[in-house]
């Protein structure tokens, strides 16, 4: 059984990569596995009325599975449900999709984060095994003989990874949230006329985003009126979702195609976002901050081959790596051409998933700079 996670409309809903849920699902699934999926909605308690998961025990009470995946951060799971959870299946996966532990001035930024890793650490007791974006999380729970943690580096589907599009802008591109002092460095005199946040990414161009809202309207609507749930009505709304996620994501690469290389700022999390696979999978350079701390992501790519990696200290050395690219067309090649091939052969969800299925059946995880 899989648990994604999904949003109540695309607001809040385009911040949830199609790699981290539905690409892990569908790269699941290609690996000949029988897989029974339901999903858990951000914002609501697991027993609202509105929510699939309130019908869970009823579609799936009695049954047993070989595993349950299942995302452990941003659901209102009870301990009910996950005592139930627990029932299901000997193997249960978690997926943590952050960092649990943050510098003391992200806390001041953001307080929420604080109370991330104990909300997380209450869940893992019922769990077998859980995943984690920070390769340092995996680190500490390894040591610390809580649970069996493997490191989680992001993925992109096979089928996603594209050849270079021909450039409409010099200019590189950042899509991100703009918090911590990501916009300082948006403003940044060094910068100006080199990195560009883009407007609406292009799915707002279709009514992508209205039929995403609609459906998780009316189902919710529908479940919330007591509608008496079948299977076929979780598998009608399932492929539609699929299908929305899957074209929405199509229309994303697109985005990251619209400046010269895609960018990736500092950011909260430690270790390389979506965006910097995305990016490569779209066909751009990527030029991304180094990690401090995490040798492992940094072992990920290689500088000046398949990657440009700038001092996140200098808004300087970023703004010479831009015009790197602008500049030196063999470079631009040999970084596209370099990344789509590690892409394709150590970093695709389909990839991914078998590293997963070996380490939860042999417990040794994959090296996943080797290829």
């Amino acid at each position: 059984m899989v648990i994604l996670l999904d949003f109540p409309n695309w607001r809040l809903g385009r911040s949830l990569g199609y790699p981290t849920q539905i690409g892990v699902e569908q790269a699941l699934r290609k690996t000949g596995a029988n897989v029974s999926s339901i999903v858990s909605m951000h914002g609501l308690e697991c027993d609202h009325p509105a929510t699939w998961l309130s019908r869970a025990r009823a579609l799936y009470d009695g049954q047993q599975f070989d595993q349950v995946w299942i995302e452990l951060v941003h659901t209102t799971y009870d301990e009910a449900f996950l005592q139930w959870v627990s029932t299901l299946a000997p193997v249960r996966l978690g997926f943590v999709m952050e960092s649990l532990q943050y510098e003391p001035h992200v806390y001041e930024m953001s307080p929420p984060l604080k109370a991330r890793k104990e909300l997380v650490t209450k869940r893992l007791k019922y769990m077998t095994h859980v995943l984690l974006a920070d390769e340092q999380d995996a680190t500490d729970l390894n040591l610390s003989g809580q649970i069996n943690a493997m490191w989680w580096p992001q993925t992109v589907p096979a089928a996603s990874i594209q050849a270079p599009p021909p450039v409409k802008n010099s200019h590189a591109v950042f899509y991100g949230a703009l918090y911590g002092n990501r916009e300082g460095w948006l403003t940044h005199p060094a910068l100006a006329g080199l990195l560009v946040q883009p407007g609406p990414s292009l799915e707002y161009q279709t009514r992508y985003p209205e039929l995403y809202d609609r459906l998780q309207q009316l189902t919710a609507e529908a479940l919330n009126e007591g509608l008496l749930v079948k299977q076929h009505h979780l598998d009608r709304y399932l492929s539609l979702l699929r299908r929305v996620r899957e074209d929405i994501f199509g229309l994303w690469l697109g985005s990251l195609q619209q400046g010269s290389a895609v960018v990736n700022l500092p950011s909260f999390f430690q270790g390389f976002p979506g965006r910097v696979y995305e990016g490569m999978a779209a066909g751009r350079p990527v030029i991304s901050c180094m990690v401090p701390g995490r040798p492992r992501t940094n072992a990920l790519f290689t500088d000046n081959q398949d990657i440009l990696l700038y001092d996140p200290n200098s808004p300087e050395h970023l703004a010479d790596q831009i015009r790197r690219i602008q500049t030196d067309a063999g470079l631009v090649r040999r970084l596209t051409s370099n990344a789509s091939h590690k892409l394709k052969n150590a970093h695709t969800a389909e990839i991914r998933v078998r590293q997963i299925m070996d380490w939860l059946e042999s417990g040794v995880e994959a090296d996943f700079a080797a290829y």
